[in-house]
C-alpha cells in the first residue's frame, strides 16, 4: 500500500514536469482550448453560481468539476453535485449523466495527490527547507497566508532552479501566472525539472 501510495506521487509529480515543459507549451499554443479545459478558471457568469455553492459547502474542486459535467450533460451543476455526494466518485456520477468517466480521472488524480502530500506534510517541510536553505517556519508562513502545499513545492523548485526567490514565484502565482507559463519564462529544461522532482521523491520515499 505504501508503494502504491509514492507510485501515485511519483506519478502526480511527473505530470507536473511535463506540464512546466517548453514542449508542452508549444503544444499549448497550438491547441489553447484543449491545454486550459483543466484550469480552474471560472467562466464569465459563473463567479456568482461558485460563490453560491462554496457558501452551501461544497469544495472549490468539487464545484469545478460538477460544472465541467453540467454543461457536458445539460444538466442542472447542484444536481450533479447532489448524485456525487451520495456516489463519493466522479467517475460514478459521469457515467450516471451519460458522460465519459475518463473525463474527470484527471481531477480525481489531482485531489487525490494534492491529499497525499498534506498527509505526508511533516516530511515535505523539512525537505523543502532543507533544499531551499530556508527556516522551516519562513516557509510555514507563506501557508499561512494562504499558499497551498502543492502550490508551495512546485514554486521551491522552480525557486531553486531558476535561482530567484521563492517570494518572487509566489507572488507571480498569486498574480495569476500558470507554472507552465512561469517555467517557460525562466527558462527551465524539462530534464532538469525531472531530477529535482526526483530528489523529492526519493526524500518522501526515504
Amino acid at each position: 500500500m505504501k508503494k502504491l501510495a509514492f507510485s501515485l506521487i511519483t506519478c502526480w509529480l511527473l505530470s507536473t514536469v511535463v506540464a512546466y515543459s517548453l514542449v508542452h507549451a508549444e503544444n499549448h499554443a497550438n491547441h489553447p482550448a484543449e491545454h486550459h479545459k483543466h484550469k480552474m478558471e471560472w467562466e464569465a457568469g459563473e463567479k456568482e453560481k461558485v460563490e453560491e455553492l462554496l457558501k452551501l459547502g461544497y469544495s472549490k474542486h468539487d464545484i469545478f468539476v460538477a460544472l465541467k459535467l453540467s454543461k457536458g450533460a445539460n444538466v442542472e451543476v447542484e444536481e450533479i453535485l447532489a448524485f456525487h455526494q451520495n456516489s463519493k466518485s466522479w467517475q460514478e456520477t459521469a457515467t450516471h449523466f451519460g458522460l465519459d468517466p475518463t473525463k474527470v480521472k484527471h481531477h480525481h488524480d489531482w485531489k487525490k495527490h494534492h491529499l497525499y502530500l498534506e498527509k505526508n506534510k511533516d516530511k515535505v517541510m523539512p525537505y523543502l527547507a532543507t533544499y531551499l536553505g530556508k527556516e522551516e517556519a519562513e516557509l510555514n508562513g507563506y501557508l499561512e497566508d494562504g499558499a497551498k502545499l502543492h502550490t508551495l513545492v512546485k514554486a521551491s523548485i522552480v525557486s531553486k532552479l531558476a535561482g530567484v526567490e521563492l517570494k518572487e514565484v509566489l507572488m507571480k502565482k498569486q498574480d495569476g501566472q500558470s507554472f507552465r507559463d512561469i517555467a517557460k519564462e525562466y527558462k527551465l529544461e524539462k530534464t532538469d525539472l525531472m531530477m529535482e522532482m526526483k530528489k523529492l521523491k526519493d526524500a518522501i520515499d526515504a
